[in-house]
């Protein structure tokens, strides 16, 4: 005989099998969201850094060519070198890769510093404009062409695919002032 269930009376143990395997499911389902948003997050960082300092490679580049004191541009073995303004002196700078990094090295007084801009980089190649492209500066024929623009190519290799993306950039250089 069935007798009817009390008020008073507890959960059943298959109640209690469902509700633990149903608070199971989603503490799986929980938990698999936030491993996969972590993952996603630290590639995410590591992206995010790298492209920071490739921009911050170009920002400081920028800013020494836009006060690159006239007539000091040269370009030779693949070395970007410049005379930066700095009120009434020069500082001479120039850009190198050593093994896989691009370097500024910044003269002066003292001896001679090395800052690196930018690791992990496979080829550094340098072009001027003036004229046409030119590889090497000052052009070895004469002519009285300004130099218009300053191009660095960087091949950058990628952690996950076998080919170097590569990134090329357009320096504009300033006009000489009147005289």
């Amino acid at each position: 005989m069935n007798r009817p269930r009390q008020a008073d009376a507890g959960v059943t143990l298959i109640e209690v099998l469902v509700s633990l395997a149903i608070f199971a499911v989603i503490g799986l389902a929980g938990l698999a969201v936030l491993n996969t948003v972590a993952r996603t997050g630290e590639r995410t960082d590591g992206r995010l850094e790298r492209l920071s300092e490739i921009d911050r490679a170009f920002l400081v580049l920028r800013r020494d060519l836009m006060f690159a004191a006239p007539a000091s541009l040269t370009l030779e073995q693949g070395r970007l070198g410049l005379a930066r303004a700095e009120g009434a002196d020069l500082r001479p700078i120039s850009y190198r890769q050593e093994e896989t990094r691009l370097l500024r090295v910044i003269g002066g007084s003292g001896a001679p510093v090395d800052q690196p801009l930018l690791s992990e980089v496979g080829e550094v190649s340098w072009r001027i404009l003036a004229g046409g492209w030119q590889e090497d500066w000052p052009a070895a024929t004469p002519g009285g062409t300004d130099p218009k623009a300053v191009e660095l190519r960087l091949e950058l290799p990628l952690a996950q695919q076998g080919a170097p993306q590569v990134v090329t950039r357009l320096f504009p250089l300033l006009p000489r002032p009147l005289q």
